[in-house]
């Protein structure tokens, strides 16, 4: 019972934050520094995350079998094709190396 109370207490509160900056601000903008900072939460957020998957946690189990696919991405993405047509062949070269090994 006190789990369920938790996850209740929780989700209370997660809600009152997301919901405290838009009553705050209202239509107001965010300052261009704090706009920034935003901006950057997403792909250092990804960065972490990709960091894990390669090295697995605590940075002892390297799987460079998710390279290849990585790569495949990045080049995609700087050749300008979208964010799915990167995904995908990367995941399948990944599918496919992880096949051949």
């Amino acid at each position: 019972m006190t789990l369920w109370v938790a996850i209740g207490v929780l989700a209370v509160i997660n809600f009152a934050i997301k919901a405290a900056g838009p009553a705050l601000l209202g239509d107001r903008p965010l300052p261009p520094r704090v706009s920034l900072v935003v901006q950057s939460l997403a792909p250092a957020l990804l960065a972490g995350l990709l960091i894990v998957a390669l090295l697995g946690q605590g940075w002892r189990e390297f799987d460079w079998r998710l390279l290849p696919g990585l790569t495949v991405i990045g080049v995609l993405w700087l050749l300008g094709r979208s964010q799915i047509v990167c995904i995908v062949a990367g995941v399948l070269v990944t599918v496919a190396v992880r096949a051949l090994v």
